[in-house]
């Protein structure tokens, strides 16, 4: 049987780390199972026009990626989201894939983040990716969610607390009063700021990193804590790419042994 990859992402204009994140991930995807064919789709349609206007660069939704994929001959498919929780973007894709597959015989893999194993090597990941001098503080900012998978978020942050690190969200809990909060009860009193989100983007740049008051930056100086950053998003770091590689290869193991039935 043919097979073939399909990486969801949501998407980004930002050329830039599209390349170091997305497309690094989908080559790392490639150079796993090089025997397959490999597809991409973006879930955001915002973002798909976006990138045919302006750079006129066409990105496949993720109906128009499986059609493509069974006029191409393809009869399995492994569906990898680049999704770091299972919240409710997750929930759409998963129902998007299951309404379009028809014939196809389709294992929809995981996201990055799934369970205490996924937190723990996630708390190593960054610990190691970002070693801190013994005045600074190691901050993540991820996106956060009103879905109950922003249980992920919070039980990270306690794993991240114990090794002396802090997480915060944009739209969930732990947040960003709760990051100035913990830097504020704390001895060392500056931030090196990172994006816990698979594109270093919009929110990287301006709710994390920005000059207006209300961003994690503006926040953090405004209680007196000197704060730099790194703009660099989780797909740039190999280790999360192999994380990702891992979800795909249970998910293609799956498939072989349907076939074997």
């Amino acid at each position: 049987m043919k097979t073939g990859f399909l990486t969801v992402s949501f998407g980004t204009t930002h050329l830039d780390t599209l390349e170091k994140t997305i497309v690094a991930t989908e080559n790392a995807l490639k150079a796993a199972f090089p025997e397959a064919s490999h597809y991409r789709a973006f879930t955001s349609g915002i973002v798909r026009s976006r990138l045919k206007s302006k750079y006129d660069i066409h990105v496949d939704s993720v109906e128009e990626a499986l059609a493509r994929m069974k006029a191409d001959g393809v009869q399995q498919v492994v569906v990898q989201p680049t999704l770091l929780i299972p919240g409710e973007e997750y929930d759409k894709q998963r129902a998007k894939v299951l309404q379009n597959a028809g014939e196809l015989e389709v294992a929809m893999s995981l996201p990055l983040l799934w369970d205490d194993t996924d937190l723990g090597t996630m708390t190593e990941i960054l610990k190691q990716a970002y070693p801190m001098a013994d005045d600074t503080v190691l901050v993540a900012m991820g996106h956060g969610t009103e879905h109950l998978s922003n249980s992920l978020y919070v039980r990270l942050a306690e794993l991240m607390a114990d090794k002396g690190m802090i997480l915060c969200t944009v739209e969930g809990k732990p947040d960003f009063e709760d990051a100035v909060e913990a830097l504020k009860a704390q001895t060392k009193h500056k931030a090196h700021l990172v994006p816990l989100l698979l594109v270093a983007g919009d929110h990287s740049k301006n709710d994390m990193a920005g000059e207006e008051p209300d961003s994690l930056r503006g926040m953090l100086e405004q209680a007196g804590i000197q704060v730099d950053w790194t703009l660099q998003g989780l797909g740039e770091l190999p280790a999360v790419q192999k994380m990702y590689v891992h979800r795909a290869a249970v998910a293609y193991n799956t498939l072989q042994k349907r076939g074997e039935v």
